[in-house]
């Protein structure tokens, strides 16, 4: 899987999490600034990447990836 698909895949799982328009996110994304993350909205984000690309995301960790793009390096990393 390319870094464009894991990203267009996480742009999409963002979308859902947060109740946001696909469109409005990107790459450069900050989610807590720009998505508002919540914990529960983390943990449905964490849920999905791990259902997609079977790399587990802990909840713990998942607020030290800042935007959209530093969580695709991280999926890619570990796929």
């Amino acid at each position: 899987m390319t870094r464009e698909e894991v990203m267009e895949q996480m742009i999409e799982f963002a979308a859902m999490a947060f109740g946001k328009d696909a469109a409005g996110i990107n790459e450069n994304t900050d989610i807590a600034e720009e998505l508002g993350a919540q914990s529960l909205q983390r943990v449905a984000m964490a849920a999905s990447i791990e259902n997609e690309f079977d790399v587990m995301v802990p909840v713990a960790r998942f607020a030290n990836y800042k935007t959209i793009g530093d969580l695709v390096d991280f999926v890619m990393d570990e796929m």
